[in-house]
């Protein structure tokens, strides 16, 4: 039983070798041991057309480390739209349920007041997705980018898998 433990173990560890796998880490793509261009992880991801928005998120946060006031023109924007869309989706969740439940000296309930308060829950939800793109420091961005580019090497290596280890690039600037 031992005996066959091993050698399977043994057959995983040289299949999962053998492939070229993209490894991040820290700001770098690699794949067999050499750093990757971020043209050929862009190529990669054309190749097999995934990872697109990843690549482009993560490239932006890139660039909102290396310049303070894109980051600061960002935080702004992301802390006005946040503020308005919280306080405004606030008022349509509070006057949809004045609506639904009648409050507001309507006989009865009245059936305008959902649509108000699923517009006003919308509204929180845009509200919560600025909030969360507000970068103050540097190290903020990194985790952001690291975060975007690792599922971006996590997508190439499902499609590497995908595609077997028989085809071969048909782009021949990709190693």
């Amino acid at each position: 039983m031992k005996l066959l433990t091993t050698i399977a173990a043994v057959l995983i560890s040289i299949s999962a070798f053998s492939q070229d796998y993209v490894e991040y880490n820290e700001g770098n793509f690699s794949r067999k041991g050499e750093i990757l261009t971020m043209e050929q992880v862009d190529a990669l991801a054309l190749r097999y057309n995934i990872g697109k928005v990843n690549f482009r998120r993560g490239n932006k946060w890139h660039r909102m480390k290396m310049n303070g006031n894109l980051r600061h023109q960002n935080n702004i924007l992301n802390l006005l739209v946040g503020t308005v869309s919280g306080c405004s989706g606030c008022y349509g969740v509070l006057l949809g349920a004045a609506l639904t439940n009648g409050i507001m000296g309507l006989e009865g309930k009245s059936e305008e007041g959902f649509p108000i308060a699923v517009a006003g829950a919308g509204l929180c939800a845009v509200s919560y997705s600025a909030f969360s793109s507000i970068a103050v420091t540097k190290n903020r961005c990194l985790i952001k980018r690291d975060k975007e580019f690792k599922i971006l090497a996590d997508k190439i290596n499902q499609a590497i898998v995908l595609e077997g280890p028989s085809a071969q690039p048909s782009n021949p600037y990709i190693h």
